[in-house]
């Protein structure tokens, strides 16, 4: 039975700052750039971006589920707006996220966000997101030399053992975020960042995004230290040495030196709707 979709915020706010005023979620297919976007970001003196927290798409869904199975239930009968219960958890998010005194731009980019913009519009309306796209040939390609394992069965995840299901991962995440743009582009409140021009045009790449985000590049200030190996956590560290080195180039179109020319077809074929909207085909 298909689910209707959530209701709109619309009621007054709690506070006098708009939910979500100087937070950005960053996602997309993991392997597609959100490291590489963190590490650049992160020597930005206004801007604050951290590792993975997993906690926006966790706090989007279970509102989603609530507005979409309980909250009527309880309008009707506990007088419990939808509206107040939409910002109630945009509010608790956000003092996830945001420490105390904390005036930086806050950059938040777990790669399932992508899967949670749509709803995060919605509890946190003052909210920026950016879209992180890859080619689905390189992150398939990336993805397929993964060990991350489904700790209930202690077996790997299809996306990381099996093509098909790769690229099938990566069009599904694509195709979100790309739902996300349609509805938030015409407010202005979302990017899409392609990693080939992040890797390739570091420089243009970053001074589109700082713009989004309303902050000069390069930093007025200066930039900060680089980040150390100890700041990079959980599966940031599958990239350690890369983000460790100088930005490079050279991984825009591995498949084609890591995957065989018919394995690549296959790729091309199942995911070339996808690959063609984004531009890559």
């Amino acid at each position: 039975m298909a689910m209707s979709e959530p209701p709109e915020h619309s009621g007054a706010p709690i506070s006098s700052q708009r939910p979500g005023q100087g937070l950005v979620f960053a996602g997309g297919c993991p392997r597609s750039g959100l490291t590489l976007l963190r590490k650049m970001l992160a020597r930005h003196p206004a801007i604050l971006a951290g590792p993975d927290t997993g906690a926006a798409p966790a706090v989007a869904f279970q509102w989603r589920n609530y507005a979409q199975s309980l909250g009527g239930l309880h309008e009707n009968y506990f007088d419990l707006k939808p509206d107040y219960v939409a910002e109630t958890m945009g509010r608790f998010l956000e003092n996830i996220l945001r420490a105390e005194n904390e005036t930086r731009i806050i950059v938040e980019k777990t790669s399932l966000n992508v899967a949670a913009f749509d709803a995060l519009s919605v509890i946190l309306p003052a909210a920026k997101f950016i879209h992180v796209v890859r080619d689905g040939r390189d992150v398939t390609a990336s993805l397929l030399e993964r060990s991350w394992r489904d700790p209930t069965t202690g077996r790997p995840f299809p996306h990381v053992s099996d093509r098909m299901a790769a690229i099938a991962y990566w069009s599904g995440l694509a195709g979100a975020g790309l739902a996300a743009e349609k509805k938030l582009s015409p407010k202005g409140r979302i990017l899409r960042l392609r990693y080939e021009d992040l890797a390739g045009r570091p420089e243009s790449a970053m001074k589109a995004v700082c713009e989004f985000l309303g902050v000069g590049w390069p930093p007025a200030d200066g930039f900060g230290p680089p980040l150390a190996n100890d700041d990079y956590l959980g599966l940031e560290r599958d990239s350690l040495p890369l983000m460790l080195a100088p930005v490079t180039a050279t991984r825009i179109g591995r498949h084609r030196r890591v995957m065989q020319a018919e394995v690549i077809r296959q790729i091309e074929e199942a995911g070339g709707p996808m690959l063609t909207e984004l531009g890559y085909l």
